[in-house]
């Protein structure tokens, strides 16, 4: 039996190691978390107040029994002896590995950004972070709530938007909508990454009183005035902030280099190979793959590393199926590596479909296998091309 070690028990990490057959794999999975966190939860803890328990689960309890979870962190990878050094000193050998650990989020980089997030929270980091954020909306009566993007890669790009419209419902619903206003600050020349995708979504930004700025990039942040400072030289006065901070890959070490300058894995997009290795893989957050960093990207990566592994010509797309929703509508945002995001349209059917989905998260992490053909499906259905055609 060959031995597969996979580094990070997140989304992509737990799916492959419950699709990998027992009867041909011993398989570990790595984590330094005790617990499985559904991300975009935050943003229902954030502004909905939901409690966190809701989207937290044991890593454990997501794999299946013959996988085997070492609760610990990984401190070194060497790619030519084929070991992984642990905090505690230990070593894991391996046949084939799997880089998992998704994206770091460096709050460090930005001067101001550590202390706004640890006065206010935000809706990306941590269920703790995610309910600090909670408390300081809801005690929000006046002035700016400023939601800022300091990098164009950050993961889920439709996140910002999500929380924007969903803080605009909140602040509606209170009676606050004339008091306090909405500010969306990107690095981009228009509301959204892909102008195809921003035509679409601005005039219900528009409709909500949601301010845009754009070209606007996060340089610094004034706590002491309450102001954040643009690269362009733009000031933006705010009551509550939240600033997504600059992603990177894995901080921990691994031999020989296959980093690219902001540490991200350098893979092929198309096999999730780490370059220069047919025995190492990377998927998910901490790759330089050129698609949206989503789960989704994690989930099919997977299952393509699950074929390959087992002797398959598998190939990842490039697939993204990201979900936008506002307070009663919502829109898919999907693309691949020959097609740019496709222009589609809001429904309140594609917003129930993103409820629809976590309801099925935690099932789909722990039987990939029976998911499977109702994903394959649906992909199959909305392939890129095939929407460009039917105009959906």
């Amino acid at each position: 039996m060959e031995k597969v070690v996979i580094i990070g028990g997140g989304g992509g990490g737990a799916i492959l190691a419950n699709l990998l057959p027992e009867r041909e794999f011993e398989i570990v999975v790595v984590d330094r978390e005790e617990y499985h966190i559904f991300q975009p939860g935050y943003l229902w803890i954030a502004f909905k107040g939901w409690r966190k328990e809701i989207f937290m689960k044991p890593i454990r309890s997501l794999l299946k029994p013959h996988v085997k979870f070492v609760h610990g962190e990984a401190t070194s990878v060497d790619l030519n002896e084929r070991k992984v050094l642990m905090k505690d000193g230990k070593e894991l050998s391996y046949d084939y590995i799997v880089i998992a650990t998704g994206a770091h989020l460096n709050y460090d980089v930005i001067d101001g950004n550590r202390k706004i997030l640890d006065e206010f929270g935000d809706f990306y980091s941590t269920v703790e972070n995610a309910e600090k954020l909670w408390n300081a909306v809801w005690r929000t009566s006046k002035g700016n709530f400023v939601i800022g993007v300091a990098d164009p890669i950050y993961k889920c790009p439709p996140g910002p938007h999500k929380a924007a419209f969903l803080s605009s419902e909140l602040f509606s619903r209170r009676g606050l909508k004339d008091k306090v206003k909405v500010v969306l600050a990107l690095p981009f020349p228009h509301s959204y990454p892909s102008k195809t995708i921003a035509d679409i979504i601005e005039p219900e930004l528009e409709k909500r009183g949601i301010e845009i700025r754009t070209f606007f990039t996060v340089d610094s942040i004034d706590t002491e005035n309450k102001k954040i400072v643009s690269l362009e030289g733009e000031e933006l006065e705010y009551s509550v902030a939240t600033v997504i901070p600059p992603h990177e890959g894995p901080q921990y070490e691994i031999k020989p280099e296959v980093k690219d300058d902001n540490n991200f894995v350098k893979i092929d997009k198309y096999t999730s190979q780490i370059e220069g290795f047919d025995d190492a893989y990377a998927i998910g957050d901490c790759t330089n793959a050129p698609t949206s960093k989503s789960g989704v990207t994690a989930h099919l990566q997977a299952e393509v590393v699950a074929e390959r592994l087992q002797g398959y010509d598998a190939r990842y797309s490039g697939r993204t199926n990201c979900p936008l929703i506002t307070d009663g509508k919502g829109i898919f945002i999907i693309s691949d590596y020959d097609h740019p995001p496709v222009p589609v349209r809001l429904s309140a059917f594609k917003r129930l479909l993103e409820d629809l989905f976590l309801t099925t998260y935690w099932g789909a992490i722990r039987y990939p296998e029976l998911w499977q053909p109702v994903f394959h499906a649906y992909f199959n259905a909305t392939e890129p091309g095939k929407l460009v055609e039917l105009g959906w």
